[in-house]
């Protein structure tokens, strides 16, 4: 059984986007603070979240780095729940909709998975540091 795939880096952005807009629930995602600010996702990315969110889709992000960043940074979208995962130490990169499927990565390679017991226990991670 193949439990994920690998997505192409120039696909990376494409695939999250066409993720995100497919949920049904909820989107419980990671983010590494400093890099949101010194390389912020684009502007679509969060007027799709917030679109989404105005549909009653829940969007969680767990920043991780300096707590003084995640206090700059946590009521910049105000559709989005916020909660501090800690230092960089502890941080996975990640991206799941519905508890069902998302992209993760390892090692610098973006992966996307559907595997249940996967999704499951990196949900599990990240909800350790609420």
């Amino acid at each position: 059984m193949k439990f994920c795939q690998e997505i192409k880096k120039e696909k990376v952005f494409e695939f999250a986007m066409n993720l995100i807009k497919s949920s049904k629930k909820n989107i419980n995602m990671t983010m590494d603070l400093k890099e949101e600010i010194e390389k912020p996702l684009p502007k679509i990315y969060h007027n799709t979240l917030s679109k989404l969110a105005k549909k009653s889709i829940i969007i969680t992000r767990y920043g991780f780095g300096s707590k003084q960043l995640f206090n700059n940074f946590k009521n910049k979208y105000k559709e989005v729940i916020m909660y501090y995962g800690g230092s960089l130490n502890k941080y996975q990169r990640m991206l799941i909709v519905d508890e069902k499927q998302g992209l993760f990565v390892v090692n610098g390679i973006v992966f996307f998975s559907r595997f249940k017991p996967l999704i499951k226990s990196l949900l599990k991670y990240v909800k350790i540091y609420k």
